[in-house]
């Protein structure tokens, strides 16, 4: 007779409410690893997406991502006649939240570098890359829009051609792809009334100089909304992203460094950027609340599981007082801690697989926690059995006598 199976049959309604909570309990466990997983993932996939070797951002700064950086388009050039880089691209990245269809809409555009950088180098799942430089945008599967829908952006309608997978931000915001002319559109858009204010202001600034005064007809170009001053610089980029020769990185990345405006980030120094600063706080909360439901599941059992050996105290005594080896006495305290923690990692595998597919952040299972989570919960519940460990080796086998 398995006495540990005896056991448990006597307690079965308590030893599978107590599973069910523990698998409870470790499902969040998991599910928080595999949100921080997924958070990892979504940080670097724009970084590995944009398949560039080098970023070059604003000086002492650490953006696009991490930060704002404000580079000026002229770049894009000047890296380009750099010996050793094939390509050069502009980017951009800003954050907006947008009404769409009776709800709210968050997005990160990502502006690229069209026509040399039309987004074929991303993740698409369906439709095609950019085919022109005004008026299309590629989209993420989380959004649930299809192609051939249309986006209000700036006062203009933008259509769907692409589709990706898994394009989110750290945030878990969704991410859309246009051109870099559109994402500057999109930036400085503002409402009518402002702009007719704004002319307004230019024109009480420029009567207030000499050559106002002097020459009032200014007034009427000023007044002009199809007039650009032919001075202003063009809006500035977020990045400037290389594609290097490997032969020459060395010397593309010295060349570089002497300049005063721009820092030089190559791909992975750009996801350690990501990584220790976006991620770092998320990384440490979630690693203290799995800290805390680690302990509160091994308490748990811990109580569980001592409650449910004194229980058989009696049947212990009579056991040592027949001779019943030491291994066995402490084998049924084992087996039923092991039991348990099998009953709630498959309690704990079904919820996940029923609902981490409906969590508002990816939750990514990789391999190592897939591992990991067994191995953990049979520790778990073995250090748990401790205290019930300990009352078997105190048991008296005298005890077994008492009525």
């Amino acid at each position: 007779m398995n006495l540990a199976t005896r056991d448990v049959r006597r307690h079965l309604p308590r030893f599978i409410g107590t599973a069910a909570g523990l698998g409870l309990l470790l499902s969040v466990v998991i599910a928080m690893q595999g949100i921080y997983a997924g958070m990892v993932d979504d940080t670097v996939i724009l970084t590995r997406a944009m398949g560039a070797d080098f970023w070059l951002v604003q000086k002492d700064t650490r953006g696009p991502f991490a930060e704002s950086s404000r580079v000026d388009p002229s770049v894009v050039g000047r890296a380009a006649a750099i010996p050793g880089v094939r390509r050069s691209r502009p980017y951009t990245y800003q954050l907006i939240q947008r009404d769409h269809r009776g709800s709210v809409m968050r997005l990160a555009l990502v502006g690229l570098g069209w026509p040399d950088d039309d987004g074929s180098s991303l993740p698409l799942v369906r439709g095609r890359p950019l085919g022109q430089a005004h008026g299309e945008i590629i989209v993420d599967a989380s959004l649930q829009l299809e192609i051939g829908d249309e986006i209000a952006l700036a006062g203009e309608p933008y259509r769907i051609v692409g589709v990706t997978k898994n394009a989110l931000t750290s945030g878990g915001d969704s991410v859309a792809f246009l051109s870099v002319t559109d994402s500057h559109l999109v930036t400085y858009d503002q409402p009518p009334e402002a702009t007719l204010l704004e002319r307004e202001r230019v024109v009480e600034r420029l009567r207030r100089t000499d050559l106002g005064r002097s020459q009032p007809n200014l007034e009427d170009l000023v007044n002009d909304p199809r007039w650009r001053a032919p001075a202003l610089a063009d809006p500035p980029l977020g990045a400037v992203l290389l594609d290097v020769d490997p032969q020459r990185e060395a010397e593309v990345r010295a060349t570089v460094e002497r300049w005063g405006d721009v820092s030089l980030y190559s791909r992975e120094d750009e996801e350690r950027l990501l990584l220790e600063g976006v991620v770092q706080r998320a990384r440490m909360q979630i690693g203290l609340f799995t800290v805390i439901l680690t302990l509160t599941a091994v308490a748990i059992v811990m109580m569980v599981m001592y409650n449910l050996t004194l229980e058989k105290t009696h049947d212990l005594a009579i056991l040592k007082l027949m001779g019943a080896p030491r291994s066995r006495l402490l084998g049924v305290v084992l087996q039923q801690a092991w039991l348990l923690g099998a009953i709630g990692y498959a309690v704990a595998f079904a919820i996940g697989r029923l609902l981490y597919p409906h969590f508002p952040r990816r939750v990514v299972i990789t391999d190592a926690i897939s591992i990991a989570a067994p191995i953990a919960t049979a520790l778990v519940v073995t250090v748990a059995s401790i205290l019930g460990l300990s009352h078997v080796m105190r048991v008296d086998p005298a005890r077994a006598l008492e009525g």
